[in-house]
């Protein structure tokens, strides 16, 4: 056999031993063997280590005998050393079989090729560290919504998407548990509960990270009932003084696929949609698509189509609920709702609408919209001689990552005329530590400029109170949900007075929203809630109304009896 034909078949016989051969035939093993007894070859070791410390300690991440025949030269070898650009080192060492030593041009062959091979092989681990890169999102390396798309268009360029199931799910009171356990803590729980769900997946079935506290499963059909009964919640162990193990659970939107979906997308909107409705619904953790999905989606398309001529038809309207004083039970302020009436149909209420506008920034033009229709309204009142009243203005968190939100809002209030006193920012709660240390930052560029901001819905989140603490809001409104019912509960009551006390320790006023009874009153005014909103003295009404409470704000001279 001459020496280029030596060289061809040795450069093919290490590629193949270094795993990147791109092709296999008949002819691969009858190779193998022709060059392991060709070059008296014993062994063949590739081993990694995860730095040249770890090297020097012989502790290698990882270590794969290519070739083995058990018994070897140890006294003879040829070896190559190669250093990744992330620090790690590779080795591959040859050794000849026991009582054979190479001669000078045998070792030339194997330590040339070696060298060819090893190079390929740092090529292969440089793709290597791109594809991660490429597709494990940063923070806990887990895939990321490329490598779902990756999948995706696998399964389906198989033809078996039918048998594929997508489940969107949302991680149930992340924030609870960083204040519980800290964030590297949560972080760690995290990845116990995806290694839990990643133990019962097999390629080309992957669980992908979306972003923040949202993943994506696509598994087989058969599979689905399995996932479901670990994501509804498992319980795992913790390292940490106070708790020892904690349940982790999810909301789950589940989209069986049928293979006719006109692509990936699809899919994905779908299940995305299914959790989206379980969640805001809280009426349990699963939600299968189904037709009154496709209604929903039907809907929403009509909704977000429809905005933009709505906007320009002036069809969203700006109603009042009055805010009273539960002293005197006199008017003290309103909140602004957003109702959309169209002719010849029923109005329009928010939860019909507001949830589908805060998938974009469509909700962020109707909050504008509504504050300055409020601004138009107050300074037609103010011209009237009308005593000015605090009137509460919602925005949604869509507008956190906005730096000009401030001065956009300062200057439609300037517009008017109207002072800044008269304008209370209302925002709900915010989910995570970015969004709170936003929110921090903008109430405190808000009070710079005059306004008052009030957090809404304040109870029912799981960063209340730590969000009490950070933020210096004007107003908290006690969400409406602690006056549920006639009879509060012992346990809403409780909590009630907790956050009550907590405010006006704060130097933070409070409003209860939902008051329906004159008990509700006699509770919040024992716990030192004095002002409060709900239909016991007025549902929310269209500006003409609420004028004329504006004309006659006591509301003793309408019959009310001060309980």
């Amino acid at each position: 056999m001459d020496r280029e034909h030596i060289k061809a078949k040795l450069y093919d016989y290490f590629c193949k031993m270094a795993g990147i051969v791109s092709y296999t035939s008949y002819r691969d093993d009858e190779t193998s063997d022709e060059f392991v007894k060709m070059f008296r070859i014993g062994r063949v070791v590739f081993t990694e280590y995860p730095n040249a410390h770890a090297e020097l300690e012989n502790k290698p991440s990882s270590q794969t005998f290519r070739h083995d025949c058990g018994s070897i030269n140890e006294d003879d070898c040829v070896a190559n050393r190669s250093v990744m650009s992330n620090g790690s080192v590779i080795t591959i060492v040859v050794y000849p079989v026991k009582g054979y030593t190479w001669n000078d041009e045998e070792k030339e062959f194997v330590r040339g090729f070696l060298l060819v091979m090893s190079t390929i092989k740092s090529r292969i681990r440089m793709k290597e560290i791109i594809d991660y890169t490429v597709y494990h999102e940063l923070e806990l390396g887990f895939y990321n919504s490329l490598y779902m798309t990756r999948m995706m268009d696998m399964v389906m360029d198989l033809g078996i998407m039918d048998q594929y199931t997508i489940i969107f799910i949302n991680l149930v009171n992340l924030s609870g548990l960083n204040s519980l356990l800290g964030r590297k803590e949560t972080d760690k729980v995290i990845q116990k509960f995806a290694d839990i769900i990643n133990g019962k997946l097999e390629s080309p079935e992957c669980m992908c990270r979306m972003g923040g506290d949202n993943f994506c499963i696509l598994a087989r059909s058969v599979k689905t009932q399995e996932l479901l009964d670990i994501l509804v919640g498992v319980h795992i162990e913790v390292e940490n003084a106070d708790v020892s193990v904690v349940r982790l659970g999810a909301y789950c939107g589940i989209y069986n696929c049928t293979g006719k979906e006109g692509s990936y997308n699809e899919c994905m909107d779908n299940a995305q949609a299914s959790m989206l409705m379980v969640k805001h619904a809280r009426s349990g953790q699963i939600q299968y698509y189904d037709q009154s999905m496709m209604d929903m989606m039907t809907n929403i398309r009509r909704i977000e189509s429809s905005f933009k001529a709505a906007v320009r038809n002036e069809e969203f309207k700006a109603y009042y609920q009055p805010k009273v004083d539960l002293n005197t039970y006199r008017l003290v302020g309103a909140e602004a709702l957003c109702r959309w009436i169209r002719d010849g149909s029923p109005v329009v209420m928010p939860d019909q609408f507001i949830s589908v506008l805060e998938r974009s920034k469509r909700v962020c033009t109707l909050d504008y919209y509504i504050l300055e229709h409020v601004c138009q309204d107050l300074s037609e009142w103010i011209g009237k001689g009308l005593p000015p009243i605090r009137i509460s203005s919602n925005f949604s968190r869509k507008h956190l990552p906005n730096p000009n939100f401030v001065k956009e809002v300062t200057e439609i209030v300037d517009k008017y005329n109207v002072p800044h006193s008269l304008i209370v920012i209302e925002v709900t709660e915010t989910t995570s530590e970015a969004d709170t240390k936003r929110l921090r930052e903008l109430v405190n560029e808000f009070a710079e400029q005059g306004f008052e901001v009030s957090v809404d819905d304040f109870g029912v989140g799981y960063s209340s109170m730590s969000m009490i603490k950070d933020i210096p809001f004007s107003e908290i409104k006690i969400d409406k949900s602690f006056l549920d019912n006639a009879d509060v509960s012992e346990r809403d009551a409780k909590m009630m007075k907790h956050i009550i006390s907590i405010a006006t320790d704060f130097n933070m006023s409070t409003i209860a929203e939902g008051i329906e009874t004159e008990s509700h009153i006699r509770l919040l005014k024992d716990y030192g809630c004095f002002q409060g909103q709900g239909y016991y003295f007025d549902k929310p009404m269209p500006k003409d109304e609420f004028e004329k409470v504006l004309n006659s704000p006591d509301y003793t001279e309408k019959g009310f009896v001060i309980v």
